[in-house]
């Protein structure tokens, strides 16, 4: 006599429990393996990656201190009139005193003769957008030790076209070759047509830079 054969039901979901919670068990444990791996990636890539983008930096910097270059940013935020800007290093890489240089409060003193191209852009910023709806124009004059004329000369207008925010932030650049002689002192003379507090500086895009291009004038340029 053959013995009993026993079949499961397919239909019964009791016969399957113990397949499915072994199922689970092991969904779960793959779960948490790939969130461990994952984890180890995340930190090892952390790991490599910040030193990678400190050395970059590092690089920029020092590119930056051995190009004859200076670049600074406005210190005061405020446009206030017929005043003598004070300039500053900022936490960005962008600003630099390189050693032919030095900073000296509101001006910047050349320590090396030669042509230089000197530039600057000035950047405003609304303060408050309910209130910036009075036109007005701010020019900033660059010159050099005692002169009265200007070496560089950059104008922004707030007019309509500004309130209606077609353009957001008013900003200009300009710049001009000069002989600049060692001892020679640089600063930048601003002044507003009238009294402006709804707009004040954009500090990061508002700057003042000297670049050193040679000792003598190069043939494709004619100082202005």
């Amino acid at each position: 006599m053959s013995p009993p054969v026993t079949s499961e039901d397919p239909e019964n979901p009791k016969s399957s429990l113990p397949r499915c919670r072994f199922l689970d068990f092991c969904l779960v444990i793959s779960l948490v393996l790939l969130t461990m791996v994952v984890g180890s990636l995340c930190t090892l890539y952390v790991a490599w990656e910040r030193p990678q983008f400190e050395s970059i930096v590092s690089a920029q910097i020092q590119m930056n201190q051995e190009r004859k270059n200076a670049q600074l940013v406005v210190d005061n935020a405020e446009l206030i009139n017929d005043t003598t800007l004070d300039w500053s290093r900022s936490t960005v890489t962008s600003t630099f005193v390189n050693q032919n240089f030095e900073l000296d409060k509101q001006e910047l003193v050349v320590k090396k003769t030669g042509y230089y191209f000197v530039f600057s852009q000035i950047t405003l910023q609304c303060v408050d957008p309910d209130q910036c709806q009075e036109e007005a124009s701010v020019s900033l004059s660059v010159l050099k030790n005692i002169q009265k004329e200007p070496i560089v000369k950059v104008n922004v207008s707030i007019d309509k076209s500004t309130m209606m925010n077609i353009v957001p932030q008013p900003s200009s650049f300009s710049g001009s070759i000069r002989l600049l002689k060692s001892g020679d002192r640089i600063r930048a003379q601003l002044w507003t047509s009238q009294t402006i507090k709804d707009w004040q500086f954009d500090r990061e895009y508002s700057v003042l830079g000297l670049s050193w291009i040679s000792d003598t004038l190069p043939v494709a340029f004619h100082e202005q």
